[in-house]
């Protein structure tokens, strides 16, 4: 549908309303932002404040540092937005929820509704809060920027395969250029989807431009070698997958949530039944994504949980459009009231879920984090557990054995004769420039330390 009414738009944007409300009840509860990961995004960004676009860095993977392997997009936003507000990096990335969570779900509507209709586009984005992973929208990181682009992106490929026109397939590798400097793991996993459906849509010959998949893909290229080309051509690509992180067929459910998981079952029969191209891409999306969840059978390593993120948007627009397909003649009233009972239903839901999301770093963590920051000696490595260490170099500065992003790490120094073992010497000490060990618990005895130089510390955590 090109042209919507005043009463569509009102429909597209109104979930997403729903969605900034809801975000704004743990972004008040708490005075930090909600998720551990930030805290690594922060200290980027702080990298970036005092030293300009930067590849090298010296605080974390200490003693040795690291190249800065994770794109530096949302980081230059940050510092961007601090800058221009005059607010912290903590209180603008606090303020980022609600406005993430607001961009995601209007993000998600109005593609929806692009592709299938008003209805659908308000349904889609009233699915989300059902799900268990409406939480991730809330979070201030790069995955929450790059969700932004995804459905946009997918829906410039859309258009890009629809017509002989080059401007959709330029913008649309501009914006797939944003991404991968962003989010690598979004930008990834939406370009197979893309790939596989053109394949898909060109094997059912379907009438579609496939070549425009070259220019969308030179384009966005084109685009990231700004920041891939000069880190490459320095210092190499880095990329140790994580543990994997398998997810049972209950965590499914779960994960997405009843509602959700039984109309998108339904939605990609009608899909199958329909074929439409839309149709066709929702649907290789969607099975795509889930069979990328399960590729730890085959030995690939996978967080299933996080993967599982990438298709809620076709499920959930799969679901949407079976409304479509509702004859509506004398009983268009039932019909709206199905609608407002399930738009309550999922609120309701998504008010629950914005109610019980925790902070993923305890205020114990953080007031070690302070105590670096004016104790701290600001030269030698703290060893601890993998956690507590972002925190502690985006608060205070002090170099950290880890320190976040592990998959970009090239080396690092054996944290656990530190902090498990206690099989360490006073040389392994001096070599690692090691001084501070944090523990997780007083009920372990150190070695002494007297093994220290002097400035080293045993310091303990709850």
């Amino acid at each position: 549908m090109d042209i919507w009414r005043k009463r569509d738009v009102f429909l597209i944007i109104l979930p997403a309303l729903c969605a900034f409300f809801l975000a704004l009840i743990p972004t008040f509860k708490y005075t930090v932002p909600l998720t551990w990961d930030i805290y690594y995004h922060i200290h980027n960004a702080t990298l970036y404040m005092g030293k300009g676009i930067v590849f090298w860095d010296p605080l974390t993977s200490a003693p040795h540092g690291r190249p800065i392997y994770y794109p530096p997009l949302f980081h230059i936003m940050l510092l961007f937005l601090s800058k221009i507000t005059g607010l912290g990096f903590f209180t603008v990335s606090r303020f980022m929820q609600p406005v993430f969570a607001f961009l995601i779900v209007l993000s998600f509507s109005y593609v929806s509704g692009k592709l299938y209709g008003p209805l659908a586009g308000f349904l889609t984005g009233i699915f989300l809060f059902s799900s268990l992973l409406f939480m991730r929208m809330m979070l201030p990181i790069p995955e929450s920027l790059a969700m932004i682009s995804i459905p946009l992106f997918v829906y410039g490929y859309y258009r890009s395969m629809e017509g002989c026109s080059r401007l959709y397939p330029v913008l649309t590798g501009l914006l797939l250029g944003l991404m991968l400097m962003t989010h690598i793991l979004s930008a990834s996993i939406i370009l197979a989807v893309v790939t596989l459906s053109t394949i898909v849509l060109y094997i059912g010959k379907y009438d579609i431009r496939p070549w425009n998949l070259l220019i969308i893909l030179g384009s966005g290229l084109l685009l990231a070698s700004v920041w891939y080309a000069p880190l490459i051509v320095k210092y190499g690509f880095v990329f140790r997958s994580p543990p994997t992180s398998a997810l049972p067929l209950k965590g499914y459910i779960t994960h997405l949530g009843v509602l959700l998981t039984i109309l998108s079952l339904a939605g990609i029969v009608h899909a199958a039944v329909r074929r439409e191209k839309n149709d066709v891409i929702m649907a290789v999306w969607t099975v795509f994504v889930l069979a990328l969840t399960a590729a730890y059978i085959v030995g690939l390593k996978v967080l299933s949980d996080r993967i599982l993120y990438f298709a809620l948007f076709p499920m959930a627009t799969l679901s949407a459009n079976l409304f479509n397909s509702i004859r509506i003649n004398n009983g268009k009233w039932s019909f709206y009231a199905i609608i407002l009972l399930m738009s309550l239903y999922c609120i309701y839901d998504g008010y629950s879920l914005a109610s019980s999301i925790k902070v993923g770093v305890s205020d114990s963590e953080l007031d070690i984090a302070e105590w670096f920051r004016y104790n701290g000696d600001h030269a030698t490595v703290v060893v601890s557990d993998y956690h507590i260490q972002p925190p502690i170099v985006a608060i205070s500065g002090q170099p950290v054995s880890a320190g976040g992003y592990a998959p970009g790490t090239i080396r690092s120094i054996n944290v656990e004769k530190y902090i498990s073992s206690f099989n360490y010497t006073k040389h392994d000490i001096m070599r690692d420039r090691v001084g501070y060990i944090i523990l997780d618990n007083e009920g372990r005895t150190p070695p002494t330390q007297d093994l220290f130089t002097g400035t080293g510390t045993f310091l303990f955590t709850e």
